[in-house]
């Protein structure tokens, strides 16, 4: 079984691409809406905690955004890129008849436009996600989800991360664990893992 984040490891994502589309669309400046993408707003919206329609509410007021909700949507989804070698992996992963799962603390936008706009994403055989969850890594419970979804547990698990607190929850509850920093190697590091 390998277990895949999403951002950072399957797809590379820059909110600064969002931050100034918006802020060209807004009363206030860059740095404002740089502070409300990285304020608590955007951690309740990964944990589900609110939703899409109160997400673009709070940050639309906050900025004074001058656009719908459709292009607020457009705006804050249109910010990620496939990684050229980790999408591959996943192929001969599936090839080869492993299973895979989604890991990722995300939001209904993002997840929106991933599967409108990226094929692999539809092969998975699991999907834990953090705003469905109404959990986030690095906290355990949405890690005992992950096990209970697909019934495997311990060293069976391949999980690859990009965050090394994610990483280290997984390494808790004795998954095998790859920490990506370079995606060649942790390619590589995988293929050894899984014998590919």
């Amino acid at each position: 079984m390998v277990v895949f984040d999403l951002g950072k490891v399957l797809v590379d994502f820059d909110y600064s691409i969002a931050v100034r589309r918006f802020a060209d669309r807004s009363e206030a400046g860059l740095e404002r809406v740089q502070d409300l993408v990285n304020s608590p707003i955007q951690f309740d919206y990964e944990s589900g905690l609110i939703t899409t329609d109160e997400f673009f509410a709070a940050v639309r007021d906050g900025a004074g955004f001058r656009g719908n909700r459709a292009e607020f949507v457009e705006i804050f989804a249109d910010i990620f890129s496939p990684m050229e070698r980790m999408i591959p992996f996943f192929d001969r992963v599936k090839v080869a008849g492993i299973p895979t799962c989604v890991f990722s603390n995300t939001n209904e936008i993002a997840i929106g436009h991933i599967r409108d706009r990226f094929p692999f994403y539809s092969r998975f055989d699991g999907y834990v996600l953090s705003f469905e969850e109404k959990g986030m890594k690095p906290d355990e419970p949405i890690y005992r989800v992950v096990e209970q979804r697909t019934g495997e547990s311990g060293d069976v698990i391949l999980y690859i991360d990009d965050r090394p607190e994610n990483i280290e929850t997984g390494k808790r509850f004795g998954w095998q664990t790859i920490l990506q920093s370079d995606e060649a190697q942790s390619v590589a590091t995988a293929e050894k893992l899984l014998g590919l």
